[in-house]
Protein backbone atom coordinates (compact mmCIF):
# COMPACT_ATOMS: atom_id res chain seq x y z
CA UNK A 1 0.00 0.00 0.00
CA UNK A 2 1.07 3.22 -1.15
CA UNK A 3 2.53 5.67 1.83
CA UNK A 4 -0.24 8.26 3.10
CA UNK A 5 0.59 11.88 2.31
CA UNK A 6 0.58 14.60 5.00
CA UNK A 7 0.35 18.06 3.79
CA UNK A 8 1.84 20.40 7.27
CA UNK A 9 0.86 24.00 6.85
CA UNK A 10 2.57 26.02 9.82
CA UNK A 11 4.17 29.42 9.44
CA UNK A 12 6.41 28.28 12.12
CA UNK A 13 9.11 26.39 9.84
CA UNK A 14 11.07 24.99 12.76
CA UNK A 15 7.82 23.13 14.09
CA UNK A 16 6.79 22.01 10.06
CA UNK A 17 10.49 20.28 10.03
CA UNK A 18 9.55 18.82 13.49
CA UNK A 19 6.70 17.31 12.82
CA UNK A 20 7.66 15.91 8.92
CA UNK A 21 10.54 14.31 11.15
CA UNK A 22 8.00 13.05 13.54
CA UNK A 23 5.17 11.56 10.37
CA UNK A 24 8.14 10.31 8.15
CA UNK A 25 9.43 8.35 11.25
CA UNK A 26 5.73 7.05 11.37
CA UNK A 27 5.71 6.20 7.97
CA UNK A 28 4.12 8.83 6.06
CA UNK A 29 4.93 11.11 3.11
CA UNK A 30 4.90 14.73 4.23
CA UNK A 31 5.13 18.12 2.60
CA UNK A 32 5.37 21.30 3.93
CA UNK A 33 3.47 25.12 3.45
CA UNK A 34 4.26 27.93 5.46
CA UNK A 35 1.13 30.31 5.11
CA UNK A 36 -2.43 29.95 3.86
CA UNK A 37 -2.21 30.31 0.58
CA UNK A 38 0.78 27.67 -0.10
CA UNK A 39 -1.13 25.03 1.71
CA UNK A 40 -4.54 25.53 -0.34
CA UNK A 41 -1.89 26.09 -3.74
CA UNK A 42 -0.15 22.91 -2.50
CA UNK A 43 -3.51 21.06 -1.23
CA UNK A 44 -4.79 21.06 -4.92
CA UNK A 45 -1.41 20.31 -6.66
CA UNK A 46 -0.64 17.20 -4.34
CA UNK A 47 -3.89 15.87 -3.20
CA UNK A 48 -2.90 14.87 0.37
CA UNK A 49 -4.92 12.52 2.24
CA UNK A 50 -4.85 14.76 5.26
CA UNK A 51 -3.99 18.38 6.32
CA UNK A 52 -2.60 19.64 9.42
CA UNK A 53 -3.23 23.17 9.58
CA UNK A 54 -2.17 26.17 11.97
CA UNK A 55 -5.03 28.58 12.32
CA UNK A 56 -3.12 31.87 12.76
CA UNK A 57 -0.80 31.62 9.43
CA UNK A 58 0.34 35.08 7.10
CA UNK A 59 -1.57 34.97 3.71
CA UNK A 60 -4.95 33.34 4.13
CA UNK A 61 -5.21 31.60 7.71
CA UNK A 62 -5.87 28.26 8.67
CA UNK A 63 -9.60 28.84 8.95
CA UNK A 64 -9.82 30.60 5.32
CA UNK A 65 -7.60 27.96 3.95
CA UNK A 66 -9.76 25.30 5.34
CA UNK A 67 -12.80 27.45 4.25
CA UNK A 68 -10.91 27.31 0.46
CA UNK A 69 -10.70 23.75 0.07
CA UNK A 70 -13.51 22.54 1.60
CA UNK A 71 -15.29 24.76 -1.56
CA UNK A 72 -13.18 22.99 -3.82
CA UNK A 73 -14.61 19.63 -5.83
CA UNK A 74 -11.23 18.52 -6.21
CA UNK A 75 -9.78 19.20 -2.07
CA UNK A 76 -13.21 19.01 -0.18
CA UNK A 77 -13.04 15.36 0.98
CA UNK A 78 -9.18 16.03 2.16
CA UNK A 79 -9.78 15.82 6.31
CA UNK A 80 -8.22 18.53 8.45
CA UNK A 81 -6.60 18.43 11.74
CA UNK A 82 -6.06 21.59 13.23
CA UNK A 83 -3.06 22.51 15.37
CA UNK A 84 -2.57 25.81 17.16
CA UNK A 85 -1.53 27.90 20.64
CA UNK A 86 -5.02 28.82 20.62
CA UNK A 87 -7.71 27.29 23.08
CA UNK A 88 -11.10 29.12 23.13
CA UNK A 89 -14.28 27.82 22.68
CA UNK A 90 -14.81 29.99 19.70
CA UNK A 91 -12.31 28.47 17.50
CA UNK A 92 -13.42 25.41 18.66
CA UNK A 93 -16.59 26.06 17.48
CA UNK A 94 -15.27 27.58 14.58
CA UNK A 95 -12.88 24.72 13.60
CA UNK A 96 -15.83 22.41 14.28
CA UNK A 97 -18.60 23.95 11.87
CA UNK A 98 -15.47 23.56 9.28
CA UNK A 99 -15.71 19.83 9.67
CA UNK A 100 -12.12 19.12 11.01
CA UNK A 101 -11.25 16.62 11.82
CA UNK A 102 -9.45 17.38 15.04
CA UNK A 103 -7.73 20.02 16.85
CA UNK A 104 -5.11 20.26 19.31
CA UNK A 105 -3.24 22.78 20.87
CA UNK A 106 0.58 23.43 21.37
CA UNK A 107 2.15 22.05 22.50
CA UNK A 108 0.54 18.76 22.11
CA UNK A 109 0.77 15.17 23.50
CA UNK A 110 2.22 13.17 20.65
CA UNK A 111 0.47 9.91 21.25
CA UNK A 112 -2.53 11.58 21.34
CA UNK A 113 -1.95 13.52 18.25
CA UNK A 114 -0.52 10.16 16.40
CA UNK A 115 -3.43 8.01 17.17
CA UNK A 116 -5.94 10.86 15.91
CA UNK A 117 -4.01 10.66 12.76
CA UNK A 118 -3.78 7.40 12.34
CA UNK A 119 -7.77 7.26 13.05
CA UNK A 120 -8.44 10.43 10.48
CA UNK A 121 -6.37 8.41 7.78
CA UNK A 122 -7.73 4.93 8.62
CA UNK A 123 -4.26 2.97 9.13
Amino acid sequence: MAEKLILVADDDRDLVTALSIRLRAAGYEVIGAHDGDEACEVAHEQKPDLVIMDIRMPAGGGFDSTDRLKHSLSTRNIPVIFLTAFDDEDMREQARSLGCAGYFRKPFDDAEFMESIRTVLGS
